[in-house]
């Protein structure tokens, strides 16, 4: 019978700080054992930076040409440099280095899949502008956001989920482990998804949506202008205010030109159902924000590389499987049954017996498990 070996934890952490060692102008770090890994990761990661840039850096490409398989140019020769410099490309071609082949474009998808673009392996106008960004301002990133990391936790957190805005993810982190990953939809410039903390505390299933008085007046009201059966096909309804006691109205016999955000006193309510804008689940963390993470019936807008279209509340790719996460140690909540309530099409709500901390960060930079390094968008201007 064989014996699994057992390294001792202290032996881990002596192993570990021997590779990546704590620096005299370090702070003590209070912080869970996943996000002191990640801390360290970027820390790593800016080493290689720093010494790329007392290199010389790397070349820049000009910006108005594209690139792709078997092109034959001087420029293919710079861009072979460009990623040899951050080890996208490990060169074994021994051919004509001017041939754009097989080998340099699996490079390119490589740089892409970091950034965050489109994984096609051509050199265009979004590729190139990536390329192009100087060693200098990365480092620069790297060091702020190496701080974001490093200010995320003071207590420590066995599991909690993570929404990092610029890369449109959720995470869910357990004992120091990725758990669940799923792409993410996040507010628009114009009505950002907020950088804070809070606790999951229940699940919505079946939802009604109460719509928010300032994309009643912007968004909704111009369509009913047009369209006066839209609401009727949306099934919303819409009542003389926002108590339990409100009437509801017949929108025939509303004067929607008179409303403007400055009296708008009505409330737009959309009945649960497959075309409810918050989907068939919604995961509850009052906060101050009025945001949450909820389903979608837009599902299509998850093939999107940036998803930057929401209202400041975060839509989620897999909702069921999120929800059968966090129920996972309630009795009796399957998936099965989980089904059964959707099917229903009654509003339901259901409370964690233990809620689970929420994390909504903002990292341009980070390094993945695999040790690669990301860089994503400053979406919000947040890194100027």
């Amino acid at each position: 019978m064989q014996r699994r070996l057992k390294i001792p934890v202290l032996l881990l952490f002596f192993i570990f700080f021997s590779i990546f060692p704590l620096k005299a102008e370090d702070t003590v770090y209070k912080g869970n054992l996943w996000n002191l890994i990640n801390y360290f990761r970027i820390n790593h990661a800016l080493e290689k930076y720093i010494q790329i840039q007392e290199k010389g850096g790397w070349p820049r490409l000009p910006a108005n040409i594209i690139l792709k398989k078997d092109d034959i140019s001087g420029h293919v020769l710079t861009l072979r440099k460009r990623l040899e410099i951050t080890g996208d490309l490990v060169a074994v071609n021994k051919g004509d280095l001017s041939l754009f082949d097989a080998e340099l474009e699996e490079a390119v998808k490589k740089f892409q899949y970091r950034h965050g673009l489109v994984v096609d392996g051509v050199v265009g106008p979004k590729t190139l502008a990536a390329l192009n960004i100087s060693v200098e301002t990365r480092i620069k990133e790297l060091l702020l956001n190496q701080e974001r990391i490093f200010k995320l936790f003071d207590t420590n957190i066995d599991r909690f989920i993570l929404i990092n805005i610029p890369a449109y993810e959720l995470k869910v982190i357990e004992n120091s482990r990725e758990v669940l990953k799923m792409k993410a939809i996040v507010g628009h410039t114009g009505s950002k998804t907020p950088v804070f903390q809070d606790e999951l505390e229940y699940i919505v299933f079946n939802p009604t949506w109460r719509i928010p008085i300032r994309k009643t007046v912007r968004d909704i009201i111009p369509i009913i202008k047009r369209d006066p059966a839209y609401l009727e096909r949306k099934n919303i309804r819409v009542f003389d205010g926002w108590g339990e006691d409100a009437k509801e109205l017949s929108p025939e016999e509303i004067d929607w030109d008179s409303y403007n955000l400055n009296n708008f006193d009505l409330m737009l309510e959309q009945a649960a159902g497959p075309e409810n804008e918050l989907g068939r689940i919604k995961f509850m963390f009052p906060n101050q924000y009025l945001v949450y993470i909820h389903d979608t019936p837009d599902k299509e807008l998850f093939a999107y590389n940036e998803r930057a279209f929401s209202s400041g509340c975060i839509r989620v790719e897999k909702p069921l499987d999120l929800a059968l996460y966090c129920l996972k140690d309630q009795a009796g909540w399957d998936l099965n049954r989980i089904i059964s309530v959707i099917d229903k099409a009654e509003p339901e709500e259901v409370y964690l017996e233990e809620p689970i901390p929420i994390v909504i960060v903002y990292w341009t930079a980070w390094v993945d498990e695999a040790g690669l390094i990301h860089f994503r968008r400053d979406i919000y201007n947040y890194n100027s």
